[in-house]
């Protein structure tokens, strides 16, 4: 069964990596179609998933180092 894997890497050198199976009839057009979709839809929201959380991460840290007097 072919994999595809993915690394997010970040601007500090932070890396996420997930291996992804493409499943199903990868004969055929259709069923190569449909693993592709498959993987775009379970991959984009892991990324997007990690990407926010990182953000979120910032924008605390952030928040912290403005509200901090010191």
């Amino acid at each position: 069964m072919p994999k595809i894997r993915l690394i997010l890497e970040d601007d500090t050198g932070d890396t996420i990596e997930q291996t992804f199976a493409l499943e199903g009839d990868l004969e055929h057009l259709d069923g190569i179609d449909e693993a592709v979709e498959q993987f775009k839809n379970d991959a984009l929201s892991q990324i997007e998933r990690a990407l926010l959380q990182a953000a979120q991460e910032r924008a605390l840290t952030q928040e912290k180092k403005t509200d901090d007097p010191a």
